[in-house]
């Protein structure tokens, strides 16, 4: 049998050490954020909880619930790949980044990127025990095997190498809870003892049981401390520590008790070593119990109905730190509490119901004021206190309940406190001034007169002569300045000061003495003064010096600058040329440097040079050449949002305390942390129209007609969620990063056709970016007439349309080229037959009568004369006829136009045809021409193109028409097949023999020239 060496430690400390340590813990809270049903988890009861994929994982009795800071999204049993039961047991993220999900019927393996879970048998390849078998703890060896402990089938390794699995104390249903030393070795608890795997047995050995523990509870959780400390929690006697070497272990047994050596419950049911060292005892019925192992001592918390910030309740199950050292606390039946170091880096003093005696009078905090170690604090209806920085003990010192003597000028409304070379204290309201010995707890009142009476007093400033010894006290309130003479203990006016007496009705609201010697008054309504104690005189800042505010909050004197906090702003005012250089607002166009609102409260300076600035929206830490560090608020631990004017104190160590309408929040700024932490992004929902999609696809395909998309997404900081920040930008659409601050969410609608890419980054509450981000791409696919090939069949269409047209056009107007050239050709051939006819019946009768007439001469019956007079007759009329048929033939447009625009009307007329191309110039022509000239010409070029159309088979016709020595050429040149010139003198006809002798009629020539598949030329020339 082991042997153990045992001790019992109970521990009662001091009722003093007991009240310092109740006021570090109220100086240190453990501020908690709950997350319930009302939140949206599924159920209350957390039996497990882990970090997976940057996500926080809840198992509970109604599925699995994932967190992403905003909310949750729950995995319940359904379908053919989901949770094979929808109570969750236990939650393993192991280094190969699988996800393990122990159920009430099976062990899970989560499919992240589609969001779905597969037995443990899929993943075995083979039906396995586990998957139907209630997983109850879930645990990863140095060896990278997963161990399953079930309720009823022992306990299983798992080798995801080689897929197989091992079954360890299967007829045990007392197993409890497993852990690793800090050198890897697997350990494990039930019921009854504790064992260690021995790996090279490939046993489990015991090392301790229940009777060397000297204990009949049962044994549960266990967990190493970071010194190789064995912690042992048993269901109904505390907990155990065991030293080793556990061959011969010291044993340690902590119980519930009052001290510091003591937890709050003997119920444990969780352990958990962050990694600052510290064990968190989680209990059934006492709330939680923190071991430090610095100080070898515990501290508790526990849920507290007066305290919205404390445990959801008392019955904790489940423990757990994420990898930013948030600790996650799971309940029987409240969901999840949320406790973030990093995030509540303010100290905090505030009234304890519980302690009013160790605490704040009030809560409302109107004046700090520093001495030494003592913060000397005024407030609205609890009157003086006092907090010593050393002990961090609160005192309350000068009330009406504490003021045996009800003197009428002590108030529990206490504005104003500044302090005396003797280490004494001046208090001054609208009824006097009191004099307070903190040391002998003693004062001395001095009651105002009816013409130095105020409502409120809001500062004070103790006034010295030449040689530095004081001598008046100067208060500024409402009603503007009073004066009061230490030596003779009155009143006095301001007479003998005229500068002052000018100003003393404005209302004072700060008192601010600088170290040149000047005593800086803001008002309200008539800004900054500055009053010169040298010389006495008074100098009023206002729009003149660039400072456009009257209402004056806070200053600080800084080297060369004066800051100035206003209702406007802040105001940075060079002391060399007293003139504002910079003012800083909430609606700066530099965000940078765009102050969170404008209502400056208080300034303080910090040893890193930064300034810190309390507003109506938290405290803002600030650089003169970067802008704004951070601003924060009350999530971050400050007793409100909004501080009071002017109540913000500095101490020499470097500690700044400022006052608000909840208490006081102090600090050492170079202990406030930044979060450096990148924040993973990922995009948690994706809905198109009524539908959701799978938000881990790379890759979004969409009809044409659902274009309406809405996409959720998140950085996985929680510390201080809410001030995440994000940027995003859909490629394509959003021509730069859309700026949505703490908006997690983007929606687009009525999306064109297209591919874009959606991408987001985000920072964490600290603004540390994560640039890189996430993104998906998005594909909106046209609807068939909107598809490349729809577009070409119908370019294709259009096209062969249009060609169409084209061609129909062409052939239309061939049809029309010839139909004219055919009428021409008819008209022509009608016009001599007309002409024949004419000739034949009018001028053949009349030369027939001629010719009888001429047959008469010598015929004694007839007279010559007469028949001379009839002759003549009958040639004039014959003369009339052919000179009128001529007339009727010859073209209108040779009359008007002349001949070389006639000839291009009629090219054009045959160009437009197609079926011919004919090149016509013209050179030197008159426009005027002898009549018989054009129409002659006219008709040769006519039965040209004529016979290039109908015979020669040209596509190409020459012409040029040349006037040059009283001469008219007409050359006529085409590509057509050619013919024998020896022919032409046998066609009979209008062809070719028409246009010689119509050239032959003007006493031309011609001269033809030709052959087979050469073409055709004419040369013509006619005198003129």
């Amino acid at each position: 049998m082991v042997r153990v060496t045992f001790i019992l430690l109970l521990w009662v400390g001091a009722a003093g050490m007991l009240r310092g340590q109740n006021i570090r813990q109220s100086n240190t809270p453990y501020f908690l954020e709950h997350l319930s049903q009302e939140k949206g988890l599924s159920q209350g009861t957390a039996y497990a909880i882990a970090q997976y994929d940057g996500f926080m994982w809840f198992a509970t009795q109604d599925g699995l619930n994932r967190f992403d800071g905003y909310g949750f999204n729950v995995f319940r049993p359904g379908g053919k790949r989901s949770l094979t039961n929808s109570i969750v047991l236990s939650l393993l993220a192991d280094s190969k980044g699988r996800f393990w999900v122990g159920t009430g019927g099976g062990l899970n393996l989560y499919d992240k990127t589609n969001e779905q879970f597969d037995k443990i048998g899929d993943f075995l390849g083979r039906s396995h025990m586990l998957d139907s078998v209630s997983v109850e703890k879930l645990i990863e060896d140095k060896r990278g095997n997963i161990w399953a402990m079930t309720d009823e089938r022992g306990l299983f390794r798992i080798d995801p190498r080689t897929r197989q699995t091992t079954t360890y104390l299967a007829n045990d249903n007392t197993l409890y809870g497993f852990c690793l030393s800090p050198e890897g070795k697997l350990f494990l608890s039930t019921y009854q003892a504790v064992y260690q795997y021995d790996e090279s047995a490939d046993t489990f050995r015991a090392i301790v049981s229940q009777q060397q523990l000297g204990t009949q509870s049962i044994l549960g959780s266990i967990v190493f401390d970071k010194t190789g400390n064995l912690w042992i929690g048993t269901r109904k006697d505390g907990l155990f520590r065991m030293q080793p070497p556990f061959s011969k272990p010291v044993v340690r047994h902590y119980q519930q008790g009052a001290g510091n050596q003591s937890i709050v419950s003997n119920e444990i049911m969780d352990l958990l070593r962050n990694h600052r060292g510290e064990i968190w005892i989680g209990t059934r019925t006492g709330g939680l119990s923190i071991y430090n192992p610095d100080t070898q001592t515990f501290s508790a918390t526990a849920h507290d109905p007066a305290n919205p910030r404390s445990l959801a309740q008392n019955s904790i199950w489940s423990l757990y730190e994420d990898q930013r050292g948030i600790v996650w606390i799971g309940f029987s039946s409240h969901g999840v509490d949320k406790y973030d170091p990093n995030r509540l880096q303010f100290h905090l003093l505030q009234r304890d119901a519980n302690n009013p005696a160790g605490s704040l009078p009030d809560n409302m905090i109107f004046r700090l004021f520093g001495q030494n170690n003592d913060l000397f604090i005024g407030t609205s209806t609890g009157g003086m206190a006092k907090y010593n920085l050393l002990t961090g003990n609160v005192t309350p010192l000068l009330s009406v309940q504490q003021n045996p003597g009800r003197s009428p000028i002590v108030s529990n409304e206490v504005r104003t406190i500044i302090g005396d070379t003797d280490q004494t204290v001046w208090l001054a309201n609208g009824s006097g001034l009191i004099h307070y010995d903190p040391v002998r707890q003693t004062y001395q009142a001095y009651t105002s007169t009816t013409e130095n009476r105020q409502l409120f007093v809001y500062g004070a400033y103790l006034a010295a002569d030449t040689l530095g010894r004081l001598r008046e006290i100067w208060t500024g309130g409402g009603d503007g300045l009073s004066r009061f003479d230490l030596a003779t203990k009155t009143w006095k006016s301001w007479q003998d000061i005229p500068a002052l007496k000018a100003v003393a009705t404005y209302p004072i609201r700060v008192m601010y003495p600088d170290k040149r010697q000047n005593l800086w008054l803001g008002t309200l309504s008539h800004g900054l003064l500055r009053y010169d104690l040298k010389t006495r005189s008074v100098t009023t800042f206002d729009q003149r010096n660039g400072l456009n505010c009257a209402n004056i909050r806070s200053i600080l004197h800084d080297n060369s600058d004066l800051w100035v906090g206003t209702d406007c702003g802040l105001f940075r005012l060079d002391l060399r040329t007293y003139r504002v250089t910079k003012h800083y607002t909430a609606s700066d166009s530099a965000g940078a440097f765009r102050l969170p609102n404008n209502v400056i409260y208080g300034i303080l300076k910090d040893n890193q040079g930064y300034l810190w600035l309390s507003s109506n929206k938290g405290l803002t830490r600030f650089s003169p050449s970067a802008g704004i560090v951070r601003n924060y608020d009350r999530n971050d631990g400050l007793q409100s949002d909004e501080f009071n004017t002017n109540v913000a104190y500095r101490h020499s160590d470097g500690t700044l305390f400022f006052g608000g309408v909840n208490g006081i929040n102090f600090f050492k700024p170079e202990a406030v942390r930044r979060n450096t932490f990148i924040p993973p992004v990922r995009i948690t929902s994706v809905t198109v129209l009524d539908s959701t999609y799978n938000p881990n696809q790379k890759q979004l395909v969409l009809p044409y007609n659902q274009n309406f998309i809405d996409l959720v997404f998140t950085a996985l900081n929680f510390s201080n969620t809410d001030k995440n920040q994000y940027r995003y930008q859909l490629e394509g659409i959003d021509p730069d990063w859309i700026d949505a601050q703490y908006r997690h969410y983007a929606n687009y609608t009525n999306l064109p056709p297209g591919e874009y890419v959606f991408r987001v980054k985000a920072s964490n509450d600290d603004g540390v970016w994560n640039e890189q981000g996430t993104a998906v791409t998005i594909v909106i696919e046209p609807p068939f007439w909107g598809t490349w090939w729809f577009r070409m069949l119908l370019i294709l269409l259009l096209v062969g349309g249009m060609y169409g047209i084209y061609r129909y056009r062409i052939y239309a107007l061939q049809n029309r080229q010839a139909h004219e050239l055919s009428v021409s050709i008819r008209t022509q051939e009608l016009e001599r037959q007309r002409f024949a006819k004419e000739l034949h019946d009018g001028v053949g009768a009349n030369l027939s009568v001629l010719k009888m007439y001429l047959s008469s001469l010598g015929n004694p019956n007839v007279s010559v004369d007469d028949l001379k007079a009839r002759s003549l007759s009958v040639l004039k009329t014959s003369i009339d006829d052919i000179r009128s048929i001529i007339h009727d033939m010859h073209p209108r447009s040779l009359s008007e136009a002349g001949l070389v625009q006639t000839i291009r009307e009629m090219v054009a007329l045959v160009n437009e045809s197609h079926q011919l191309g004919v090149t016509f110039e013209s050179q030197n022509v008159p426009q005027e021409l002898p009549s018989v000239i054009e129409i002659n010409l006219f008709r040769v070029v006519q039965e040209l193109l004529q016979n290039a159309i109908k015979h020669s088979k040209a596509s190409s016709v020459w012409l040029t028409l040349r006037y040059e020595n009283a001469t008219l050429a007409l050359t006529y040149r085409d590509n057509g097949q050619g013919f024998e010139p020896a022919l032409a003198q046998r066609v009979s006809g209008n062809g070719l023999v028409n246009i010689q002798q119509r050239i032959a009629l003007l006493k031309g020539t011609t001269q033809f020239t030709s052959s087979a598949d050469a073409g055709t030329s004419v040369m013509i020339s006619v005198p003129v």
